[in-house]
């Protein structure tokens, strides 16, 4: 793992899952605007700046994992360093 900014702070990445069809078949509605060039999302008059957005209107969910930078920072577990990766709620879906 290099000694760059970018591996040494905190990134967040937000997720936003799209609408299931049933929320779709009552009439729901999407409550978030995203604004992919900008990194943000806004809800109400409030707006959030991520380091990645993914999902509604964003990257596609596949490319988490190499956007994020992930790997390489499971591979430096193995080779004695600390690191964190926090998934809250339904991050993947898997198909067959």
């Amino acid at each position: 793992m290099d000694n760059s900014e970018s591996s040494q702070s905190v990134r967040v990445a937000v997720n936003i899952r799209p609408l299931v069809t049933s929320e779709l078949l009552v009439g729901c509605t999407d409550c978030i605007t995203v604004y992919p060039a900008e990194k943000q999302v806004q809800i109400g008059s409030h707006a959030f700046t991520f380091d990645n957005i993914f999902g509604s209107r964003g990257s596609p969910c596949s490319s988490i994992f190499d956007e994020c930078v992930v790997a390489p920072l499971v591979d430096a577990l193995f080779h004695g360093y600390n690191g964190t990766v926090l998934a809250y709620g339904q991050v993947f879906s898997l198909t067959t």
